[in-house]
């Protein structure tokens, strides 16, 4: 029987997705996130035909702030549990990086899980984590009424 290979972090990798979730979530914010000065202040973030968001301020400090980023519909749905989600989120100004910090409900995530494992967690479980933030707030932009009137228009010189 061959025996299995632990499981190593690209790490390469994981620092990019967190750095291009962090540009994701700031234009996301926008300006908006100017005005969230206490913990407990809230942007609500209207995607058309989709359930709300609420990004709630968790905790603030000099070079980090954590975010509570919340999608919720009625719970009188049928889906009403696979379109309910919750990710914390703390975003890391100095290094220009965002990173999960739990997700889909759950306690906070360590960074590899053992394999295999009660719970049936993936070895990069975190990072999937992370990789979703970044499909979820790619959907957020296109698609939702963002706080920000950021725009990128390419130009091509010729």
């Amino acid at each position: 029987m061959p025996t299995a290979r632990k499981y190593i972090p690209d790490l390469k990798e994981f620092m990019a997705l967190c750095a291009s979730n962090y540009l994701k979530l700031n234009k996301l914010i926008g300006s908006a996130g100017k005005s969230l000065s206490h913990e407990s202040d809230a942007i609500l973030l209207s995607v058309d035909k989709q359930p709300d968001i609420v990004i709630t301020l968790e905790q603030l400090s000099r070079y980090t702030v954590t975010y509570r980023l919340r999608q919720y519909c009625d719970s009188k749905a049928p889906y009403a549990s696979a379109i309910n989600r919750e990710f914390l989120v703390r975003v890391y100004h100095d290094a220009q990086m965002a990173e999960v910090l739990s997700g889909l409900n759950e306690g906070m995530l360590p960074p590899v899980y053992q394999y295999p494992n009660s719970e049936m967690k993936q070895p990069d479980e975190k990072l999937q984590l992370n990789r979703f933030l970044g499909e979820w707030l790619n959907f957020c932009l296109q698609f939702g009424q963002s706080h920000t009137a950021n725009t990128t228009h390419l130009a091509f010189l010729q």
